[in-house]
């Protein structure tokens, strides 16, 4: 068994850019293999907009997709072996690319090395798939010819058994998609709306299904809370509620498997691609977070993107500075026509623990000098301001609110969980002390970053810790 792991990367974001996205970081940071010694191989694509003579047309009207989800189709074709677990990220359109990829999977398996000849056929069944009888029945003799080696649902096993010769029911494993991670999936393909028979030349384009495939075992999607592009409208999972109360969990959950959760910043500060990291490193976390419950192993040793994380609700929602110089692309994005994100979330549990801690900040720690009232927010206005501050751990990064009992520690280099308790509780076995402590911070205890400020409960003794 080995992982898979394809990473799709958004529009105009290359592997050598300054600043890289929360895609190329991801990238960066899957172990080659496990201590256990599991491999675990990586799929990077640098999204549309990146070559040097399709800017415009991949850039902006997104030309290019079908070709980048093609190869890495291809590329999963020559690499599977049934088994694997399958891992998924992307951000901007490479989030409508990796969200394509899964459906495409979903669709039409995986072929058998011989029949990658028929790729290209596979890519056109997803583009053209409709719901009726008909097709469905030519989808199931499609893979039966040139994927019979496995099988994307208990029915096509049970129709396999019905209808091909000697075969045995359960003999082609089941196909999963282990993790499906997305930032602010932004699906405008082809010419905007706004311009006139846009209708016409994106009928091309039309083929991703927003809802998510059960085929996939978790997901999480980070959405922009703040981005006003009209061009850039969000394209949301709708089916999530239906996925987890299938699985038996309740949707609200912090441990449900299938989360769509707003985010503040624009698309960039929760996607990442510039120098202002606050923001996206507390998206990418989260995304990150899903993934490692999902079995992923990323690296955390000194020098590696997770050991620079800084993540801080307090950053600035644009995640670039506006002196970057000219550039036509940069200008025409910025007149791009404007509105608000909507529908926004419709309960508590779809905003992201950042945007609760900012939407009770005070505004002059902000950089707005500001409350922080964005309108997609105003469905759950009620609910955030009903929380508990306190829980939230907000105040001086959650010391001037903290109970008399805790004391500050500021994380530095090398810091654990378990050698902070050892060190201020005398045994390394109550990190999870520490972790409760914190735990609208700590989403994952094994990541911890230097500057964060933690609240460490003082020994049971009330005596001061040993520093």
């Amino acid at each position: 068994m080995k992982r898979l792991v394809f990473c799709f990367d958004g529009s105009w974001n290359r592997i050598d850019a300054a600043h890289p996205t929360n895609v190329l970081f991801t990238a960066q940071s899957v172990l080659p293999q496990t201590r256990d010694g599991i491999s675990q191989v990586i799929y990077y694509d640098e999204g549309v907009g990146t070559g040097d003579n399709d800017k415009f047309r991949g850039g902006l009207f997104g030309q290019g997709l079908v070709k980048n989800l093609s190869d890495a189709y291809r590329f999963l074709i020559f690499n599977h072996t049934p088994g694997d677990e399958i891992y998924v990220f992307g951000f901007s359109r490479g989030a409508f690319t990796a969200r394509s990829f899964a459906g495409l999977i979903g669709t039409c398996g995986i072929l058998q090395r011989p029949s990658a000849g028929r790729s290209n056929e596979a890519v056109e069944l997803y583009k053209k798939r409709d719901d009726t009888d008909a097709f469905r029945q030519k989808l199931l003799e499609f893979r039966r010819d040139v994927a019979p080696h496995i099988s994307v649902s208990d029915a096509e096993d049970q129709w396999r058994a019905a209808n091909v010769p000697d075969y045995q029911l359960g003999q082609s494993p089941l196909l999963k998609i282990t993790y499906l991670g997305v930032w602010d999936t932004v699906g405008a393909l082809g010419v905007p709306d706004y311009i006139w028979n846009a209708d016409g030349f994106n009928k091309d384009h039309r083929f991703h299904d927003t809802n998510l495939s059960p085929m996939v075992k978790s997901a999480r999607h980070a959405v922009a809370i703040d981005e006003s592009k009209a061009d850039f409208k969000p394209t949301l999972w709708e089916n999530l509620e239906e996925l987890n109360t299938g699985r038996g969990k309740d949707p609200k959950a912090e441990d449900a498997p299938y989360q769509q959760k707003w985010f503040p910043g624009v698309h960039g500060g929760v996607g990442g691609g510039g120098p202002r990291r606050g923001l996206s490193d507390q998206a990418l976390e989260w995304i990150w977070d899903g993934a490692g419950n999902a079995g992923l192993v990323l690296d955390s040793s000194k020098g590696s993107p997770i050991y620079g994380l800084s993540p801080s609700h307090l950053e600035y929602l644009e995640n670039s500075q506006e002196d970057g110089g000219f550039s036509i692309i940069g200008t025409l994005m910025k007149y791009m026509p404007k509105t608000v994100r909507q529908p926004g979330p419709q309960a508590l549990h779809e905003v992201s623990v950042s945007a609760q801690r900012r939407w009770h900040e005070k505004e002059e720690k902000l950089p707005e000098k500001s409350r922080y009232r964005p309108k997609p927010l105003e469905h759950v206005q009620a609910d955030l301001d009903g929380l508990d501050v306190v829980a939230l751990g907000m105040g001086e990064d959650g010391i001037e609110l903290a109970p008399d009992n805790f004391t500050a520690h500021i994380v530095e280099p090398g810091d654990t969980l378990s050698g902070l308790a050892k060190r201020y509780l005398g045994d390394a076995k109550r990190w999870p002390e520490i972790a409760s402590a914190n735990r609208y911070k700590i989403t994952n205890p094994d990541l911890i970053y230097v500057g964060q400020a933690l609240r460490i409960p003082l020994a049971a003794s009330g005596s001061e810790p040993t520093v």
